[in-house]
């Protein structure tokens, strides 16, 4: 087991044990134990429940749920041998350069070069790289990469050239031949996953919820009955 999260485990548990158990302590003596144990638990989870909202709007700050991510649609020589009805009229036709002052198109292209390479090298050892050996050998032509959206779906196209490390060891292995980075390229298309990072800060958001609310019903029969047993003994039973 990895011992970072051994030992974020361990300063979380300590930390509830020494800041709130060391509260609900001093309300026990004052209150007695069970209502101590409501206030307590009470206040707690209303600032976890404070903090999972701020985690669920805007850019994530707490726990992620699924990040966006590019998935391969096809890998080809050219742009027509990929099954896919809009990967013809690459680079032309609806796809689009990311435009220079578009922060959000140019991360995702970014992303989306990032990916064409490891989905490349996940092919690789099913023959399906065509003339790429190793994902190394593969780089992004410059100014290749476009993006395209149909309805609420968007996709990403660039192009693959052998890399000039390529080149140089196919010289090595054969000095007579003439092998140039055009001489193994390829076409890929893939399709944008947005995710839904905010997803799990949002479920636990839900759930605070509940058991806040859950502990703010118990900490309103608890302070009843320890009234009504004011009242009738005429101190508080402790």
């Amino acid at each position: 087991m990895d011992l970072v999260f051994i030992e974020g485990v361990a300063a979380v548990v300590s930390g509830i044990i020494v800041f709130v158990g060391t509260v609900w302590l001093l309300l026990t003596v004052i209150m007695g134990a069970r209502l101590a144990y409501f206030v307590t638990a009470s206040v707690a989870l209303a600032f976890i429940f404070i903090m999972t909202l701020v985690w669920s709007f805007g850019t994530p700050l707490g726990p992620v749920g699924q990040l966006p991510d590019w998935s391969g649609v096809g890998l080809a020589e050219s742009a027509d041998q990929i099954e896919f009805d809009a990967a013809s009229e690459y680079p032309e036709g609806s796809w689009a350069a990311p435009a220079e002052d578009d922060t959000a198109a140019n991360t995702k292209a970014a992303e989306l070069e990032s990916a064409a390479i490891n989905y490349l090298e996940g092919l690789i050892p099913d023959g399906k790289g065509g003339a790429f050996v190793t994902s190394t050998d593969a780089f992004v032509v410059a100014d290749s990469t476009r993006l395209l959206k149909q309805g609420d779906t968007e996709y990403g196209a660039l192009q693959l050239e052998a890399s000039t490390g390529a080149v140089a060891k196919a010289k090595e292995a054969d000095p007579d031949q003439t092998f140039t980075p055009e001489d193994a390229t390829a076409i890929v298309v893939m399709k944008y996953d947005p995710g839904n990072p905010l997803g799990k800060a949002r479920k636990i958001a839900a759930g605070t919820f509940l058991l806040w609310a859950a502990h703010l019903f118990g900490l309103s029969r608890a302070e009843r009955k320890t009234k009504k047993k004011d009242n009738g003994n005429g101190e508080a039973t402790r």
